[in-house]
């Protein structure tokens, strides 16, 4: 078996939306983040990640690990994803922008979650998280 290690977020804005990003060749919606390289702390992995995917700078908003998982990866056979997942709250996404990797972005509600085909790290982990925060 097969083992990547990820940095991750959960994304949310003001309004309690959470934000999910579909990536070129997959179905799934999944939360901003990546592969840690080699000697990388997993904060510095979501910080490079969040303005290669979105161009957005984490430290310009509210970041706050909530906790390691794994699971099973939805895009590759026989691999399991061990993630470090951060919730970053955003205070405004005027510069979010997508990259030529994402092939389309979804802000999700509470009221049309179950329309979203989600991988299995957010469907598992923070869609849970998500559904039991108040804003």
């Amino acid at each position: 078996m097969n083992h990547f290690y990820l940095a991750n977020a959960l994304v949310t804005n003001c309004k309690g939306e959470m934000l999910a990003v579909r990536k070129q060749n997959s179905e799934y919606f999944q939360m901003v983040g990546g592969k840690i390289e080699t000697n990388e702390e997993p904060i510095v992995t979501l910080q490079r990640e969040f303005l290669e995917e979105i161009n957005i700078d984490i430290n310009q908003h509210i970041v706050n690990f909530l906790g390691k998982y794994s699971t099973m990866a939805v895009n590759e056979k026989n691999t399991e994803v061990h993630a470090d997942v951060f919730h970053v709250h955003l205070k405004t996404s005027d510069t979010l922008k997508m990259a030529n990797e994402i092939a389309e972005i979804a802000w999700i509600t509470k009221e049309n979650y179950t329309k979203y085909k989600l991988a299995h790290l957010l469907e598992e982990f923070s869609l849970p998280i998500w559904l039991t925060m108040n804003f």
